[in-house]
């Protein structure tokens, strides 16, 4: 009997062993996967942040690189001392501007200052000394309304006669017309030769 306990002895010992060296195996393999699966997500995550600064110093170039493009617009306005108008005008911008960055824009425009730019719009900015050419005085001209525009020494110049005789208007507005009307901007002159007729 003595046999078969040192076998039964010697079998656990062996089965133990075997369980106790399996469950260290497992252990350490546990133990590597997650370094392994630690330092994995880290290498991934450094890789993560590298791409997005490099998206974002490339996003930040571009946007301080901003080129002017075939459909922008030119705005200008002219601000003039003496009459304290400013004059304000847009066009599409002309081929030989197009893909310019802004400073190289500014140098074509040197004696303006860019108040504005974008790829689709540019705004520029200037004074004048005198008077806008948005100047008029409405008279009477051999029987008919005309239309004298102005310059910085008040020096009338005809611009147009138009077909409204004076003959048919009301005695104020014929006098008003002798006097001459002073009107500043197209849209007012027009207001004004409206009324006439």
């Amino acid at each position: 009997m003595k046999k078969w306990l040192v076998a039964l002895v010697v079998i656990l010992i062996i089965i133990f062993g075997f369980l106790a060296g399996k469950y260290i195996y497992k252990m350490t393999t546990i133990k590597e996967d997650s370094n392994f699966e630690i330092a994995e997500k880290q290498k991934i995550e450094d890789e993560c942040t590298l791409e997005y600064e490099r998206l974002k110093e490339i996003k930040q170039t571009n946007a301080n690189e901003e080129k002017v493009s075939p459909n922008a617009r030119l705005i200008t306005n002219i601000y003039y001392n003496e009459c304290g108008h400013t004059v304000k005008s847009a066009s599409n911008i002309e081929a030989k501007y197009i893909n310019l960055l802004e400073e190289d824009f500014a140098k074509e425009y040197n004696d303006w200052e860019v108040k504005e730019f974008s790829s689709e719009e540019i705004v520029l900015y200037k004074e004048n000394p005198g008077i806008c050419n948005e100047h008029y005085v409405v008279k009477e001209k051999d029987g008919y309304v005309a239309v004298y525009s102005l310059d910085n020494n008040e020096k009338e110049t005809l611009e147009d006669i138009t077909e409204i005789s004076v003959s048919f208007l009301p005695t104020t507005d014929v006098a008003k017309l002798q006097g001459g009307i002073k009107v500043y901007g197209r849209e007012n002159l027009n207001s004004v030769l409206e009324d006439f007729e």
